[in-house]
């Protein structure tokens, strides 16, 4: 199962919140492959703990600290 972090991200005067690998530390220079600009250098400002993808991927209604919960 893969292992995924939270980062928070900065570009110029852009901001962006992602998953990626877990290797990163703050202070990094990465480019999202997958994004609208894989070319656009992103400045890590923050990692989370690290994650299971199965935990990640539920969706927004599934709460990760309460477990599953019924969407509205």
């Amino acid at each position: 199962m893969t292992t995924l972090v939270q980062v928070d991200l900065r570009s110029e005067n852009r901001v962006r919140t992602c998953w990626v690998e877990p290797k990163v530390r703050v202070g990094d220079r990465i480019t999202l492959k997958n994004s609208d600009e894989p070319a656009r250098l992103w400045e890590v400002t923050r990692v989370g703990e690290p994650r299971q993808s199965a935990d990640i991927k539920r969706g927004w209604n599934g709460d990760l600290k309460r477990g599953w919960r019924a969407a509205a």
